[in-house]
């Protein structure tokens, strides 16, 4: 039913936007995908405004198909989105996925402040995304004890998904947003979903992670296929068996090094931005 409504929201968005683009005034659109971009999109390309898409996934999502039509740029994280958008190729390029450049200023001594640890063993981060993963929530919480007979422990549980706590060698917070750089620097190793955001992230600070990506039932795939990019073109990456317990899979994984990997996606994509203006 709501799906059938949203056909009736869509021109009234289009028309909405169209009007809040008069007031604007704006000089070029980016488009990260999303449903609520198409409306944007569609009437920015009635205005005669410069389009830019961008989409962070191996696999395209609906948004970025139904919009690279009406772009001026199509920005791709993946080689492997190419074949999906393969009639737009001429304005085609891959150019990564931007991550926040503030994340590799991270401070090590205040991320074991931070999670009240004090750098003796390996770090966990267990993460699922902003709203957390009750999947990896339960997982950890479940393991906890034989997790920390190796790891210091560190879970993200997501806003109103747990509360903040902190034992001898494992903590938890809701939601970490300053500090989240000094966590990465503390930690050693991640287990998480396999969003593009924090397969960037952590590619981008070599992070080694186990990922628990979300399946064909409850997204198109997006997840499952970036896990299976990441862990084809780095050992640092592996795709979890999710009937086998965490702990041996996660110490076959290999030691973080001590490099991080800034491949100038983000400044990339800016300069794009600004070329089509």
């Amino acid at each position: 039913m709501q799906n059938f409504i949203d056909l009736f929201r869509i021109p009234l968005g289009i028309a909405q936007a169209f009007f809040a683009l008069g007031r604007i005034k704006p000089s070029v659109i980016f488009s990260k995908g999303g449903y609520v971009a198409l409306p944007v999109v569609f009437a920015g390309w009635f205005r005669r405004i410069p389009i830019v898409i961008h989409d962070s996934d191996s696999i395209p999502g609906l948004a970025t198909r139904l919009s690279a039509p009406f772009a001026k740029k199509i920005i791709l994280a993946f080689e492997s989105a190419r074949a999906d958008l393969c009639r737009y190729d001429k304005k085609t390029e891959v150019l990564g996925n931007p991550v926040r450049l503030s994340l590799f200023d991270g401070n090590k001594e205040q991320g074991l402040s931070l999670t009240g640890f004090d750098g003796s063993r390996p770090i966990l981060l267990a993460m699922g995304g902003s709203t957390g993963a009750k999947q990896i929530n339960d997982m950890v919480r479940k393991e906890k004890e034989n997790l920390s007979t190796v790891f210091d422990v560190v879970l993200l549980s997501g806003e109103g998904k747990g509360s903040a706590k902190k034992e001898a060698h494992y903590c938890e917070f809701p939601y970490v947003e300053e500090g989240m750089k000094d966590i990465y620097a503390a930690c050693s190793l991640a287990v998480t979903r396999a969003g593009a955001g924090a397969t960037s992230e952590l590619n981008a600070l070599q992070i080694p992670a186990l990922f628990y990506p979300l399946g064909r039932t409850q997204s198109h795939g997006d997840q499952l296929s970036n896990a299976r990019m990441m862990a084809e073109e780095s050992s640092l990456f592996a795709v979890a068996d999710e009937k086998a317990p965490l702990l041996p899979q996660l110490m076959a994984l290999p030691d973080r090094p001590q490099k991080t990997v800034n491949d100038g996606a983000t400044q990339k994509i800016a300069l794009t931005i600004l070329s089509a203006v």
